[in-house]
Formats: structure tokens, C-alpha cells, sequence
């Protein structure tokens, strides 16, 4: 049974490597672009915000998993790009469709970007890998399965989901943050300077707040987190 499942697989796979070429991912100069925001399946999201660099915007897919090594062995073509961009007025708006269900192996979309200071994000996908590094106007994510890296500035961070991980750095405070994360079941490292007053709060079933300092009612930053199952360091 198992090599009569297997041998229509692999022609299947055989066939896409005579197909056409992978195409190589869409790059744009998004130099006019204040408002980024990404939907659709998974995807491993880079987003600088740095004003020394080009604004550009880039998807590309990777493959990994167990068929890695098979494919790279045996076959010429990559997993393929089907990651959608496109420029309305400021608004970059990107669609990461889901790969092809012949994949033997897991295809991972990646999107790259470097947008100028003070842009706003948006993100809603089924699940993601977020790294964010500068100053962005705002950032909300909402995600079943979010794994987010902040390194910057925001006035704003709205966090939703159901299994979150988040590890915030702010690296300059102007008494404007707000900080919103709600999630089921949630691991939030969340760091603002040392001696910076904080107005926090922290709603759950069970929860493990490690800080060093009372919350400062009125202060800014604000930081709000919600969940049923809460582990946050808070520095």
C-alpha cells in the first residue's frame, strides 16, 4: 500500500521538475509606500525600517523539512514563489497563498522588506515568524501562531492570538507606547529601558509575571495583556 500512495507522488514530483523554471521573487520599489499589509497563510516576515537603505519589497519561498535534501539531490526546481504584492496609492499590500498540495516537502514563503520610518503594519495571517527592527508608526499582528521579534519603536503594538511568543524591545521611550497583546496562551519578553516608568496590567487564569518594578498607574508606556495562560518578563 505504501509504494502505491508513494509512486503517483513521485511522478508528480518528477514531472515538476521538468516544469518551468522557479520564478525568481518579485522585487518593488516601494519608496512611496506608508502602510504595509500582509495577509493569507504562513510565512517567515522581515521588516527593517531603516532610512540609510533602498525601500524595497521582496517575496521568495525556501525549502525545508524532511524532502529537503531529496530535492536538492535530485531535482533542479525550488519550491516556488506564490506570494502576491501589489501598490495601492501608500499601501503595500501582500497575499501569501498556500504552495502546491503536490509539495513533498515544506515550503516556507518569506517576505523582505525595508520601508521608510513611520510606516504602519498590518498583519493577519494563519501563522508566522515576524522580525521587526526600527521605528514603525504602528504594528498589530493577529495570528493563530505568532512568533514576533520587535526591535525599535512603536507608538502602538496589538498582538492577537491563540499560541504567542513575543520578545519586544524598545530602544527609545517618548512616553506615547502602547502595548496590547492578547492570547490564549502566551510568552512575552517585553523590555523598556532600565528606571522608565510603566502602567501595566495583566488579566488571566494563570500567569508568572516576573518584574522588577511596580505599574505606575497613568505612566507611559501602557501595556495591556489578556490571555488564559500568561508567562511575562517585563523589564
Amino acid at each position: 500500500m505504501t509504494l502505491i500512495l508513494f509512486i503517483p507522488a513521485f511522478i508528480l514530483t518528477f514531472a515538476s521538475a521538468f516544469a518551468e523554471p522557479r520564478m525568481v521573487g518579485e522585487t518593488l520599489d516601494i519608496s512611496a509606500v506608508r502602510s504595509v499589509v500582509i495577509s493569507g497563510e504562513a510565512s517567515e516576515v522581515r521588516l527593517t525600517a531603516d532610512d540609510a537603505g533602498l525601500y524595497r519589497a521582496n517575496t521568495s519561498a525556501r525549502r525545508n523539512g524532511w524532502f529537503s535534501s531529496f530535492y536538492s539531490s535530485w531535482f533542479f526546481n525550488g519550491c516556488g514563489d506564490r506570494s502576491a504584492m501589489r501598490i495601492e496609492g501608500t499601501v503595500l499590500r501582500i497575499e501569501v497563498m498556500q504552495t502546491a498540495w503536490s509539495d513533498l516537502s515544506d515550503c516556507t514563503p518569506e517576505i523582505s522588506a525595508n520601508v521608510a520610518p513611520g510606516t504602519t503594519v498590518r498583519i493577519d495571517q494563519e501563522a508566522l515568524k515576524a522580525e521587526l527592527d526600527g521605528d514603525f508608526a504602528s504594528v498589530a499582528i493577529a495570528s493563530k501562531a505568532a512568533d514576533v521579534s520587535f526591535d525599535g519603536h512603536a507608538a502602538g503594538i496589538d498582538i492577537f492570538g491563540t499560541a504567542v511568543r513575543a520578545h519586544l524591545r524598545y530602544d527609545s521611550i517618548r512616553q506615547d507606547e502602547t502595548v496590547n497583546i492578547t492570547a490564549q496562551s502566551l510568552q512575552a519578553d517585553l523590555t523598556f529601558g532600565s528606571g522608565v516608568p510603566l502602567d501595566y496590567s495583566v488579566i488571566a487564569k494563570a500567569s508568572y509575571v516576573d518584574s522588577l518594578e511596580p505599574s505606575v498607574p497613568g505612566a507611559r508606556p501602557r501595556v495591556s495583556i489578556k490571555g488564559d495562560y500568561v508567562h511575562a518578563r517585563i523589564r
